[in-house]
């Protein structure tokens, strides 16, 4: 989608989430055996090797006389932290090919369990429990949940200590989930974990190398690989095989998932529909089925987007729509409402990507008014502001694409000003400074589109200082790296409108620096190649600007080269389409301009092909219908005009101003240039008819368009009057406009061609 942040494609980017439903999936009856068929048929590859695992390990703990694979040492303030640890070790099943193999240390098991987690830090006295002793010596490993709570706590130092004096130190692992090592305010290591311990636990002086660590936060490795390095020290197998055998177990799981999801969605709609129609079972028919939808639209939809199969989610998604559509906020619990929003946020995202803006603005301006109501109760919570900050972008991204300005204004503006009360709550925290530069960022879009240059440049140079300031402090993932490209593209943008070309096309070289960085290392990312083809096309416009025909030549066909490859992924995913158009655009203007007009008319059989089917699928969406057509068509009058049709020219030039004329809403920076280019083809079109008198006044409408000063406008507007003041036979003020257009390095052809 045009405005920056391009949720629908790129929600995970913000780096904050919903926390997961109360009500999961396991909780209803159909739930139950639906889980159970899915467990037995992921599992089905592993039962052999958990077969020959009995046979060659005892209990499935290796051959050890350990009850406990590893004891799990945290701070009480951290339990959560360790329900989750326990969770994930104990529910992990080693991959099937590596059972019962040599590890380093020994047999690897088929499984890491049991672990002992001790759920009361009880107050420390002068020595640690009987229990907790006896459990520490039963132990393997020793687990250290990191943070600084855990580091202050007298409790989890005894512990290490004992282990440390009793056990091999070389089995104690690290979990950071909070603050940072050696950091003067927030360290996380417990002091017993970086220093000698003498025979008698008491902790010296002398520093000693920490252990492995793994990191959990979002900023480190993330849950799951922190889980996989902990577990891979435990097996004693290598890091990278054992990521390896998990992703392709997963790949297996999510076949199976996208096999029976269509299947399953019949059933999921039949229960949320049968919510409404049984009145005295509705409370219970209700609670199951929003957990079930939800089930659907993001355990399900994170399966399905990365394998294409979006369209598995439609029958859902509109279900859900009429489902919700039902019920009043005011009558809802809070965890109905944030289930309420998350399924209509989503059903809004996927109607968006398949080119449905109706169904997506319903979706949006539903979930709007749901946490609206949550924020309502709840005014000074963060998370409650963030959530409506959502809804209030979304509602204003769609009024963006359907060419409502004032709308789209008002919305980002309350954006921007939820974002900044978030700021003001905690400004150390990351996720609330990206908010602020998606704001800035919206917002610079906003003016850019209707020509407000001075003030979208400031707003992206803003929004980009922002981000850039997030990601100096963390080690930028491929999404963040991303999420800066896409910032520097659009001040790239805002400053060659601003005839500031050699920093424009700097920028823009930077941006695809990024891109390809990402690409390297994700070869399949989907973002990466159509962020990357469309700053090739911005590339490709300074290189015409500059006269480098072949320059341009080339990045255009950069970018449909990259566009081609992901419209095999998915067809029906109209931000893709669209940004291929307008390379088509591009490259049509260039085959058009080196006088290849076999080869353009080629190009503009095709964008008319791609355009009508978008306009099919999205007929409300005004930059296709009106901005795209109407490029589209002053490209086809010129064709017309070079081969002699100065009445099809004509027509196709009356036809932009008529269509402008009708769409009152639609008037930004592109309109404009659309209108004038559209008034000097009518007028060329009418000299070759012998209608010079009509010619005249058409274009001296367009140059009443161009407004400013000569130094102040852009140098595609300052072209524009050059060519219109030649027309018009007012040589001397042409020349004038010649002189500074030279001065600034354009050398356009069809500046130059006029000269």
């Amino acid at each position: 989608m045009p405005a920056a942040r391009l949720r629908a494609n790129e929600r995970e980017l913000a780096g904050v989430g919903y926390p997961r439903a109360d009500c999961s999936f396991a909780r209803c009856a159909l739930g139950c055996a639906w889980s159970r068929f899915l467990g037995r048929a992921v599992r089905a590859g592993e039962l052999l090797g958990r077969y020959v695992a009995k046979r060659k390990l005892r209990a499935g703990t290796g051959l050890t006389d350990f009850r406990y694979k590893a004891f799990v040492s945290y701070s009480w303030a951290d339990a959560a932290w360790g329900k989750w640890l326990l969770q994930a070790i104990e529910t992990y099943r080693t991959p099937a090919a590596l059972v019962g193999k040599d590890g380093a240390g020994g047999p690897v098991p088929a499984r890491l369990h049991p672990l002992f987690k001790d759920r009361e830090e009880e107050a420390a006295g002068a020595s640690i429990g009987n229990a907790v002793e006896t459990a520490l010596a039963g132990s393997e490993f020793l687990i250290v949940i990191c943070s600084p709570r855990s580091a202050q706590s007298k409790w989890v130092d005894r512990e290490i200590a004992w282990f440390k004096t009793h056990r091999d130190p070389a089995k104690i692992l690290a979990l950071i989930v909070d603050g940072n090592p050696g950091s003067a305010d927030a360290e996380c290591f417990p002091r017993a974990l970086t220093h000698r311990v003498a025979a008698d636990r008491t902790i010296t002086d002398e520093p000693v190398d920490a252990p492995l660590a793994a990191d959990a936060r979002i900023s480190g490795d993330g849950k799951r690989r922190a889980k996989l390095k902990l577990a891979a020290a435990m097996l004693g197998v290598g890091l990278d095989e054992l990521v390896n055998r998990d992703e392709r177990r997963r790949a297996i799981r999510t076949r199976i998932v996208v096999g029976a999801s269509l299947a399953l969605a019949m059933v999921m709609t039949g229960m949320a529909w049968a919510a409404v129609v049984a009145r005295n079972e509705a409370d219970h028919q209700r609670a199951e089925s929003d957990g079930l939808v939800e089930f659907m639209l993001t355990d399900l939809r994170q399966r399905l987007e990365p394998v294409g199969r979006l369209d598995a989610l439609d029958v859902v998604g509109q279900r859900a729509l009429t489902y919700y559509a039902g019920q009043q906020p005011r009558s809802l619990d809070a965890d109905a409402l944030g289930r309420r929003s998350r399924a209509l946020h989503l059903v809004g995202e996927v109607s968006n990507i398949r080119g449905d803006s109706v169904g997506g603005l319903a979706a949006f301006r539903q979930a709007a008014a749901t946490t609206k109501e949550q924020l309502a109760r709840d005014p000074d919570n963060p998370q409650r502001i963030f959530d409506h900050a959502q809804s209030v972008f979304w509602v204003g991204a769609i009024a963006y694409e359907r060419g409502e300005a004032k709308e789209a204004e008002a919305q980002f503006r309350e954006y921007k000003r939820l974002a900044d009360q978030l700021v003001a709550i905690n400004p150390n925290k990351p996720e609330w400074q990206m908010e602020v530069s998606y704001a800035e960022t919206n917002l610079g879009v906003l003016f850019y589109d209707q020509g407000r240059n001075a003030e979208a440049e400031p707003a992206f140079a803003r929004g980009l200082g922002a981000m850039e300031a997030v990601a100096a402090k963390e080690k930028p993932d491929a999404a963040r790296k991303l999420e800066v490209g896409i910032a520097i593209n659009w001040l790239g943008k805002a400053r060659l409108r601003l005839n500031r070309t050699t920093e424009a096309l700097a920028l823009h070289k930077r941006e695809i620096a990024i891109y390809q960085e990402v690409l390297r290392s994700d070869p399949l990312n989907t973002q990466a190649k159509m962020r990357e083809a469309v700053a090739w096309q911005h590339v490709g416009t300074i290189a015409e600007n500059q006269g480098e025909f072949a320059a341009s030549s080339t990045a255009y066909g950069n970018s449909r080269s990259l566009l081609k490859a992901l419209r095999q992924i998915e067809p029906g995913n109209t931000d893709w389409q669209e940004i291929e158009l307008r390379a088509m655009i591009g490259q049509l203007n260039n085959l058009y301009y080196r006088q290849n007009i076999a080869g353009a008319e080629l190009a503009y059989r095709e964008g008319k092909t791609l355009l009508a089917a978008m306009m099919s699928a999205d007929p409300k969406n005004t930059i296709w219908s009106i901005e795209l057509q109407s490029s589209l068509d002053i490209c086809g009058g010129r064709l017309a005009l070079a081969t002699g049709d100065a009445v099809t020219a004509l027509s196709l030039a009356q036809g932009v101003l008529r269509r402008f004329a009708g769409a009152k809403s639609v008037d930004g920076e592109e309109a404009h240039r659309l209108k004038i280019d559209a008034e000097i083809l009518g007028g060329d079109a009418l000299v070759r008819l012998g209608r010079r008198a009509e010619a005249l006044a058409l274009w001296q409408s367009g140059l009443d368009r161009v407004v400013g000063n000569d130094a102040d406008i852009q140098s595609r507007l300052l072209r524009t009057r050059f060519l219109l003041l030649k027309r018009l036979g007012r040589p001397a003020e042409a020349a004038k406009v010649a002189q500074m257009l030279d001065r600034q390095g354009y050398r356009h052809p069809a500046y130059l061609r006029e000269k």
